[in-house]
This record gives structure tokens, C-alpha cells and sequence, in this order.
């Protein structure tokens, strides 16, 4: 079949060659494409099919167990240069920084002398002593000053020097100013703050801005009466009480040597406000830290009415003077403290005033005590006119 279908296309194929070679003799005339385009259209058609299936059936050959040669792999080389390496970013932890102490600051620590509230009789003359802490950096010296901020003055000053010394940062320092209660009756508050050497002011608290204060309630004034009369004289009756130190009975009077301690009454003084006064009586503590002195009365039968006043200041010489005046009264055994008051050498008297009655009908012996706080420096503590009047 496949030999005659071949033997017919080649008939084919020579009878078209015979009649082109006819034609090339005429005129060429444009023709038609015969029959035997066709037939080569086809034998190429055929042609190019058999050629796809002949590589389809390569492509898609069994396969076999014959190695296939590996490729060769292509390595890449590198020249080495002197191109620096990145910085490679170190996590560095983070360091704890200081916070630098400011340089003037002060924190509060107590108040001594006058707490919050306490009564105080009208026209009556106080010292307010607070107890500070220098917790700045820097330390204070005699060119920083104690200042008045605003608030109730009571008559005291608008600045006084804070201290005489040095005062380091962590140390304490007590602080005082002079007061007088005003006349009529109230609560009073006056807010203080310190003041350096160029004039900055600061206070206590985080930011060393808040003031301290002082805090009374004036009272009325306990005016004596024109029938008043003094029914006790400390000064005229103190050659008959009993003195001592801490461990010794002292003599009345003025001693040769004075360390021990010194119990005299004196006519006539000068004192550490530049004012003369009389009716004095003069308790020196013995001459040691923390001396003390003090003096048993005889009894008083106390009576509605009473009072017990006197003034506490120095002698003007003194210095950086201070001590604790204590008024007790005996009752058998037992001994109570009726009122107790630091005193500086800071120009200024107390005065003092303590209602009775609460122990009338009682037979007490009333006791006069002075102490050194700390170091004895100077410490001539005087009562001024110490008495009791109904």
C-alpha cells in the first residue's frame, strides 16, 4: 500500500515537472497554485510531524540505570582585600548615674522648743528652737542666715545669723528665734526658711523650697491684780533649800571655785539682752558635759490662785550657752515635772507662767533644776525674779 501510494506521487511529481518545462518556453503568466502545491504541502506537513513525534518519544524515553555525568560545578573564588568589616553593634548595659546632692537643702527633724499648738499667754516673750539637718552638699556657715517668710512675724526679726561656726552637710543644727505672742487671743503661724551666704533662700522638702514653721495659740495674759502678792520668793529663800550636782551637795553662795556649780542670788545683773534686772538668782551647772545643778525648797502649801512665773535667760557674757530649765515639785516620794524649757544664748528671756491650782491644798516641795545641753560653754543660766503669787 505504502509502495503504491509512492509510485503514484511520483507520477504525479514528473508529469508537473513536464509541463513546467513546457511553460518556461511561454510567456510567464501568473497561475493559480495547482494540485501539486497542495501534495508538497502535505509531504511537508507530514514531514514535520513525524520529526515532533520523533523527539516527543526521545523526551519521554524510559529511564534507565545509566549515570547521567554530573555537571561541573561552577566555584566561585574570591580575592581577599583589605575592605574592613562593618562595626557590629554591641549592646552596652546601661550604668547607674549619681544624682548630684543639691548644694543648700535642710530637712526638719523636731521641733524643740514650742511644738505645734502650744498655748503661750498673750504680750509673753518665747524663743521657738527647731532642730535642723543639713542634708545639701555645702556646708553653712556664719554668712547664712535664718529668714521670715510669710505668715504671723509675732515680732520677730526679718533675718538673724543662722550660726556663728560651720556647720557640715549631715550634721544638725539647733535654730532660734525670738517671738512674742501677740495680745489678743488666737492661733498664730509664721513660716521660716534659711538663707546662704549669696542671698539664694531655701527651705526643707524634696526641692528645698517648703518653709518650717512655728505654730502657737495666744492666750490671755495672766495679769496680776492689784491685790497679787507674792506668797513664794525663790531668790530671798534659796539659802535654805538644798543644792547639788550630780554628786555632791553644794553650798550656798558664791565659791571660790566655781566648776562644781554655782547656787547665788544676785542684786543687780546685766543679761544677755543688754537689760539690767534684779532679783536674780543665778544656778551655774557644774562645769562638765551634761552638768547639772538644782535645788530642793523647803514646803509650800499651795492654794487656788497660785501661780508660779519667772523669766530664764544668761548672763551677757555668754557664748554659745545652753541648757535646760526644769521646774518639779516633790509630793512625799514622788517628784513630777511641772514644765521644762531649752534656753540659748540667742539675746532673748523667757518668760514663764504656771497655774497652780490643780495642786491647791497640797504640801509640795517645789524643785529648780538646770542642765547642760552637751558641752558646758558659758552656761551662767539665770531665773529672773522666780517666784509664786495668788
Amino acid at each position: 500500500m505504502f509502495k503504491t501510494k509512492s509510485l503514484f506521487a511520483f507520477l504525479v511529481l514528473a508529469l508537473l515537472v513536464s509541463l513546467s518545462a513546457c511553460n518556461l518556453l511561454a510567456e510567464a503568466q501568473p497561475t493559480q497554485p495547482g494540485p501539486e502545491f497542495a501534495y508538497t504541502a502535505v509531504a511537508q506537513t507530514v514531514e514535520a510531524q513525524l520529526t515532533q513525534v520523533a523527539i516527543a518519544t526521545q523526551l519521554v524515553a524510559p529511564a534507565t540505570n545509566t549515570p547521567v555525568p554530573a555537571l561541573p560545578t561552577a566555584t566561585a573564588t574570591f580575592q581577599p582585600t583589605n575592605t574592613p568589616l562593618p562595626p557590629t553593634a554591641t549592646s552596652v548595659p546601661p550604668t547607674a548615674t549619681d544624682i548630684p546632692i543639691p548644694c543648700d537643702r535642710a530637712s526638719f527633724v523636731e521641733d524643740v522648743t514650742y511644738p505645734d499648738n502650744k498655748e503661750v499667754s498673750g504680750e509673753t516673750t518665747f524663743v521657738k528652737t527647731w532642730r535642723l539637718r543639713n542634708n545639701g552638699s555645702c556646708t553653712w556657715n556664719s554668712s547664712y542666715a535664718l529668714v521670715f517668710d510669710r505668715g504671723d512675724s509675732m515680732g520677730g526679726p526679718a533675718s538673724a545669723q543662722l550660726t556663728t561656726g560651720t556647720v557640715a552637710p549631715g550634721q544638725l543644727i539647733d535654730v532660734s528665734v525670738t517671738l512674742k505672742a501677740p495680745n489678743t487671743p488666737g492661733t498664730y503661724q509664721g513660716y521660716w526658711k534659711l538663707r546662704n551666704g549669696a542671698g539664694v533662700i531655701f527651705g526643707i522638702g524634696g526641692d528645698a523650697q517648703s518653709p518650717f514653721w512655728v505654730k502657737i495659740k495666744s492666750i490671755n495674759p495672766a495679769t496680776p491684780t492689784v491685790s497679787a502678792n507674792v506668797t513664794f520668793n525663790f531668790v530671798s529663800k534659796g539659802s535654805s533649800a538644798e543644792w547639788h550636782n550630780a554628786t555632791t551637795i553644794l553650798p550656798w553662795g558664791d565659791p571660790g571655785d566655781d566648776s562644781p556649780g554655782v547656787a547665788v542670788n544676785l542684786d543687780s545683773a546685766k543679761l544677755e539682752d543688754n537689760k539690767t534686772y534684779s532679783q536674780l538668782l543665778a544656778t551655774y551647772p557644774q562645769r562638765i558635759d551634761n552638768g547639772i545643778i538644782y535645788g530642793i525648797y523647803p514646803n509650800y502649801a499651795v492654794q487656788n490662785g497660785d501661780h508660779l512665773r519667772s523669766g530664764l535667760g544668761f548672763r551677757s557674757d555668754c557664748t554659745n550657752g545652753k541648757v535646760r530649765f526644769i521646774v518639779k515639785y516633790r509630793e512625799g516620794a514622788t517628784e513630777t515635772t511641772l514644765g521644762e524649757w531649752v534656753k540659748s544664748c540667742d539675746g532673748g528671756i523667757v518668760s514663764i507662767d504656771k497655774d497652780l491650782s490643780s495642786l491647791s491644798g497640797k504640801t509640795l516641795q517645789f524643785v529648780l533644776y538646770v542642765s547642760t545641753e552637751g558641752s558646758f560653754d558659758s552656761d551662767k543660766s539665770v531665773w529672773i525674779n522666780p517666784r509664786i503669787e495668788r
